[in-house]
């Protein structure tokens, strides 16, 4: 009896184990099949299977086609008056006089007076070169008057022979008077330039941009008066290297140049006028001068002084792609999809860059359009199958 007490307790505790292993499986189960409904794909296809494209990573690309290409030079410069001028004092003496233009910033025409010297002594220096001019007008009428006398007595005597000596027709006398008038002119000329430079005028039209010289000064010969710059054009020198030389036209005439501002926003139009026939001896370079004439009555005006950016076109290049700056890698390539939809790349140079954008040569085994990758990063790797995203054509 109590055997069989024993055999119900035992197979008792065996069912209670059979139902707690059979509940813990079954709780295991639905975690399992919960687990795998939260990873299936909130929009099945109809057959169960995944649409590929979704996984693929997107790359926006544009079409670019290659065309010819105008070459652009991008260089910095400075704006400077074609003719500058330092006056400087012609002689010495003490300032009675200056003109209400010397101010800087007021425009001057030329020859206007700007300062009056003292002129006492200078005044006294032509009246006596006048007066040894006259001297020696009157020398020269007596040293004539006797020489015509000398030949009608020689003439009279009847001697057929030329005399021994021409002092006795007072050749040399006449020669000696002709030569003290000429000095005496010249003297005159020189004292009448003298008391002319005691009015310093401006040599050409101009503003005037420096004052260093007050009423009551004494200025000598040769001190610096005022600084005048010409605005009837300025120009500005561009220094450029072999490679962009080789990027302009041989013709002066056929290169477009601007000039831009940043600060002001503002684009003049430049002409190019010469350029240097030598290399400078510290930078290597050869210098491009550009011009614009009138630049005070430009829109808005070109003051000499402004630095601009300096934009040049030059010379046709074919068979360039034109991309963003974004498009080209730190490592200088650019990458783009093939038919298949997979990255490729190729190694590129710019050969000249533009208002963001850089100008490439393309290889010559690239069909067009070329389907260029605008942004690429570092995740791209050469033949991954990745989805397009086209946002248009480019140039």
């Amino acid at each position: 009896m109590n055997r069989i007490n024993r055999m119900k307790t035992f197979l008792s505790r065996k069912g209670v184990k059979k139902t707690m292993v059979f509940m813990v499986v079954a709780v295991v189960c639905v975690l399992a099949s919960e687990a795998l409904l939260s990873v299936k794909p909130d929009n099945p296809t109809a057959t169960g299977v995944k649409n590929p494209q979704e996984t693929l990573m997107p790359v926006t690309i544009r079409e670019v086609f290659a065309r010819t290409h105008k070459a652009r030079v991008n260089v910095l410069g400075e704006v400077v008056p074609v003719r500058e001028s330092i006056v400087k004092a012609q002689v010495n003496g003490h300032v009675i006089s200056i003109s209400n233009r010397l101010r800087i910033g007021n425009i001057v025409a030329a020859n206007e007076v700007l300062i009056t010297l003292e002129k006492s002594e200078y005044e006294m220096q032509l009246a006596e070169a006048r007066s040894r001019l006259a001297e020696m007008k009157a020398a020269l009428l007596v040293a004539e008057s006797e020489a015509g006398e000398a030949r009608l007595n020689w003439k009279r005597s009847g001697i057929t022979e030329n005399p021994a000596s021409p002092l006795v027709l007072h050749v040399p006398q006449l020669v000696v008077a002709r030569n003290n008038v000429n000095a005496a002119l010249a003297a005159v000329s020189h004292a009448q330039r003298v008391l002319d430079n005691t009015d310093i005028r401006a040599p050409h039209d101009g503003v005037i941009v420096g004052k260093p010289v007050r009423l009551g000064d004494t200025l000598f010969t040769g001190e610096d008066v005022v600084v005048i710059f010409g605005m009837d054009a300025v120009e500005v020198g561009v220094h450029l290297d072999a490679h962009q030389w080789s990027r302009l036209t041989n013709e002066l005439r056929l290169t477009g140049a601007q000039l831009h501002d940043p600060e002001q926003g503002a684009t003049w139009i430049a002409e190019p006028v010469r350029v240097s026939r030598h290399l400078d001896p510290d930078s290597r370079l050869r210098t491009l001068f550009l011009e614009v004439k009138n630049p005070l009555d430009q829109n808005p005006p070109l003051f000499p002084g402004t630095f601009v950016r300096v934009e040049l076109t030059g010379r046709d290049v074919p068979d360039l792609l034109c991309v963003p700056e974004t498009a080209l890698t730190r490592q200088g390539n650019i990458w783009f999809t093939d038919d298949e939809n997979r990255l490729r790349r190729f190694s590129a140079e710019a050969v000249f860059h533009h208002r963001g954008l850089i100008y490439v040569i393309r290889p010559g085994d690239l069909s067009q359009p070329v389907r260029v990758a605008m942004s690429p990063n570092s995740s791209y790797v050469n033949g991954l199958n990745v989805q397009p995203v086209l946002i248009g054509e480019g140039e």
